[in-house]
């Protein structure tokens, strides 16, 4: 995890045993109440990975594949 997702984890830790409000973990994270909310339920129902992000170690899909890469890289060098 992150540090920044260990953060969230313990903000939405704290909501979860009442020792901040919503609007408190809210302000701490720079989210919404409505997407602390969500965290919270998240966390509830899946656990402590539900704040890693999902798209981890995969590529993006708008990204250049490598064969187009090395294309380029030929072209350029000639």
């Amino acid at each position: 995890m992150t540090k920044q997702e260990i953060k969230k984890l313990r903000v939405i830790d704290q909501t979860i045993a009442k020792n901040i409000t919503i609007r408190e973990a809210a302000e701490l994270l720079n989210l919404s109440e409505r997407q602390v909310l969500r965290l919270k339920k998240g966390v509830l129902e899946q656990g402590a990975t539900f704040v890693i992000h999902k798209n981890r170690g995969r590529k993006p899909g708008h990204a250049i594949s490598d064969s187009t890469k090395d294309k380029i890289v030929k072209l350029k060098a000639v």
